[in-house]
């Protein structure tokens, strides 16, 4: 299976937004992470724990620190046609749990650890289903 069927759209951010600003559109479109923009490339990207230990944990003002300031950099991407394996074996080097897609030097999708996880058994059941013969017992 590839990245591109099992990839969701991107919301992405400004670089000159704030962290409070990230962590209510991160509560409104209901995800983790959002890939940072800067002059119409990503330079970055910001996830909720990045939030809490950075800003949180620290006592810091989300309201005047910008995303720039904690954002991890640079940023880890994969391509569309990859691999859902090729995936999970990147997230898993890298200890990363989500992974922009980028086609043409432009992101336009995000894959999650999840998506990866659920995807990879889906896959595993269907050849454990496929590789059966059902028709010498009957069933």
């Amino acid at each position: 299976m590839k990245i591109r069927e099992i990839m969701t759209p991107v919301t992405k951010i400004s670089a000159d937004s704030t962290v409070s600003d990230a962590a209510k559109l991160m509560d409104m479109k209901n995800i983790g992470s959002l890939p940072i923009e800067e002059n119409g490339k990503v330079i970055g990207i910001i996830t909720e724990r990045d939030v809490l230990r950075k800003i949180v944990a620290k006592g810091e003002d989300p309201k005047t620190t910008s995303v720039k300031g904690i954002m991890t950099s640079p940023v880890i991407t994969i391509g569309p046609e990859k691999s859902v394996e090729e995936a999970n074996e990147l997230m898993t080097n890298k200890k990363i749990r989500r992974l922009p897609v980028e086609e043409n030097g432009k992101v336009t999708g995000m894959i999650t650890l999840r998506d990866v996880s659920n995807s990879l058994r889906y896959s595993l059941g269907r050849k454990l289903v496929e590789g059966n013969d059902y028709s010498r017992t009957g069933y």
